[in-house]
């Protein structure tokens, strides 16, 4: 969404964004709780987190700035800042932002999983490990701890040590959309390609029509990163197709060429 920043500043109240631009003229009381909203870091960490939402991630880093420069003790806005940051493309701001907080922090454990998968998507997951490590040591019933200790496991090549964190997962919900997907890629990543489809297409298949629009675009790419890891270009092309363009498929399956190549060649990590 397209708004100048000073007309979206006094437009706090609204959580709707569109809302500011046909606004009606300002009373003194108006003015007033405009003014008072924008001292407000819940109000202004509410709009950073509706506009992260809808992908207007440069209004969600200023919001949540302004957030965080009037209330930097508070952890939760400094994890909303950070996941802002990182969606415009600065993991590494997010990173020097989330480091020193988790190190004075250590029993936050919602602070050790946000850290950790910052890490894993820089490419540190060495690093991810002994963050999600200890993060499960606070609360080894998490799920989403499991699940990220899990992806960053196949992400250093060791699938099998992966896929128990997975199950610890599944064991307490079998339901759970992210742990069967991503249990899915690492029994690919495995070679274990029937059982991955044996999850995949019954997962598709139930969110379909659903409305889970998230979890449903990540299936679709799981299932043709899987028939792409098993040298099916016709399957996994004829799924990238139905939200890609034409060169978009073919640097997605020269991508996954790569990675079945890789894993074939690479042997596991301790």
């Amino acid at each position: 969404m397209l708004l100048s920043r000073p007309a979206l500043i006094f437009c706090l109240p609204a959580l709707l964004l569109t809302a500011c631009v046909q606004a009606p003229p300002s009373t003194p009381d108006t003015s007033r709780l405009m003014m008072q909203a924008a001292q407000n870091p819940d109000a202004l960490a509410r709009i950073g987190q509706t506009a992260l939402q809808t992908g207007d991630v440069t209004t969600a880093v200023t919001f949540y700035s302004r957030a965080v420069t009037l209330r930097p003790d508070r952890i939760d806005l400094q994890i909303g800042y950070a996941q802002a940051l990182t969606a415009s493309g600065k993991a590494n701001d997010a990173l020097g932002l989330l480091m020193p907080l988790a190190a004075k922090n250590p029993d936050n454990a919602r602070l050790y999983l946000v850290t950790g998968r910052l890490l894993i998507e820089a490419g540190r997951a060495r690093e991810a490990l002994n963050i999600l490590q200890t993060a499960q040591h606070q609360t080894p019933s998490d799920i989403h701890i499991l699940v990220a200790l899990g992806v960053t496991l196949d992400t250093l090549g060791n699938q099998q040590a992966a896929q128990g964190y997975y199950q610890q997962a599944l064991a307490q919900n079998p339901d759970d959309i992210a742990a069967r997907t991503d249990m899915a890629l690492s029994l690919a990543l495995s070679g274990s390609y029937p059982q991955a489809l044996g999850i995949l297409r019954p997962l598709r298949g139930e969110l379909a029509g659903t409305g889970q629009t998230a979890h449903a675009a990540a299936v679709e790419n799981a299932l043709a990163l899987v028939y792409g890891l098993m040298g099916d270009h016709a399957m996994s092309s004829a799924i990238l197709r139905h939200r890609l363009s034409e060169q978009q498929t073919q640097e997605n399956l020269a991508f996954y060429d790569a990675v079945r190549h890789t894993a074939a060649q690479a042997p596991p990590s301790p």
